[in-house]
C-alpha cells in the first residue's frame, strides 16, 4: 500500500518468561499488562534510537482493551528516555471504531478474532466452543463488505 513500517518485533521467548505464571489471567489482566510493557519498551527504544520524540499504538481502537492499561504501559516506556513522549489519543472517540471497521471491510484486513497471544486464543476459543461457535481458524476470517464478496473470495480460494 506504500506505507512504509518498521517491524521491531519481540523474542517470544522473553514472552513467555515474562508472563510465567499468568498465564489463566483474563483479558485486561496483569498478562495483558505484561505484554504492553514488552511491547512499549521495544517501540520506545527503537523510536529513542532513531531520533523519534512521540510514539503511540492503535490497541486502544479495540473495545476489548483496557485503555488506561496501554496508556500506562506507554507512559512507563517512554519515561526512560529523555524528550520522549507517548501520545495518548483516545482512537474509539469521534466515530474511530466505526471508521476502523469500514476501512477493515474495504481493504478485506485479515480479522484477528483475539488478541494474538496463545493464551488468549485458548480462552476464546473455549469461550465460544461454549456457545455453539466454531473455534477460531487463524488466517481464514476476514473482514468483507457484502455476503456477494464473501461468496466471490470463497469461490476464488476454491479456484486456485
Amino acid at each position: 500500500m506504500g506505507i512504509p513500517f518498521v517491524d521491531a518485533d519481540y523474542e517470544v521467548q522473553d514472552w513467555f518468561k515474562r508472563i510465567k505464571g499468568l498465564e489463566w489471567e483474563p483479558e485486561r489482566g496483569e498478562r495483558c499488562t505484561k505484554c504492553f510493557d514488552m511491547r512499549f519498551e521495544r517501540s520506545a527504544l527503537y523510536a529513542y534510537e532513531h531520533g523519534f520524540s512521540v510514539f503511540t499504538s492503535s490497541l486502544g481502537i479495540s473495545r476489548w482493551k483496557n485503555m488506561e492499561q496501554i496508556n500506562s504501559s506507554g507512559k512507563q516506556a517512554s519515561n526512560r528516555y529523555p524528550g520522549m513522549l507517548y501520545w495518548e489519543y483516545n482512537w474509539r472517540k469521534e466515530g474511530g471504531g466505526a471508521r476502523m471497521y469500514e476501512i477493515a471491510k474495504r481493504e478485506q484486513f485479515y480479522k484477528q478474532e483475539y488478541c494474538g497471544c496463545i493464551y488468549s486464543l485458548r480462552d476464546t476459543n473455549s469461550w465460544r466452543e461454549s456457545q455453539g461457535r466454531e473455534k477460531i481458524a487463524i488466517g481464514e476470517n476476514f473482514y468483507i463488505e457484502s455476503q456477494e464478496e464473501k461468496d466471490l473470495i470463497t469461490t476464488n480460494e476454491a479456484v486456485s
